[in-house]
């Protein structure tokens, strides 16, 4: 799944593609950090990286989903990331690498 960061939040690509989650921006650390706090999409954790919060990122991301299993892909994506220790402490987000 491809996560489009702008000043006005986030947009999912390929919902449906749940083995790789990346977040890309054009926006600055300043600016990426001020658009996720605003939207309520999740925070910046360094200036390369972000905590995405799973519930605005699943929501965004049913509406567009095609593929039957798509809940149990959901689930699975979020387990690998927990094993993979990118899930935050209260599993509320996860941190992914930010591609500029």
């Amino acid at each position: 799944m491809i996560v489009i960061l702008a000043a006005d939040g986030i947009v999912v690509q390929d919902a449906d593609d749940l083995d790789a989650l990346r977040l890309r921006t054009e926006l600055g650390p300043a600016a990426a950090r001020v658009a996720l706090q605003t939207t309520g999409s999740g925070a910046l954790v360094g200036e390369d990286c972000a905590g995405l919060d799973l519930a605005v990122l699943r929501s965004r991301a049913k509406l567009l989903s095609t593929a039957p299993d798509w809940a149990a892909r959901w689930a699975a994506m979020v387990e690998r990331a927990e094993r993979g220790g990118r899930l935050t402490e209260d599993r509320r987000s996860v941190r992914v690498p930010i591609e500029r």
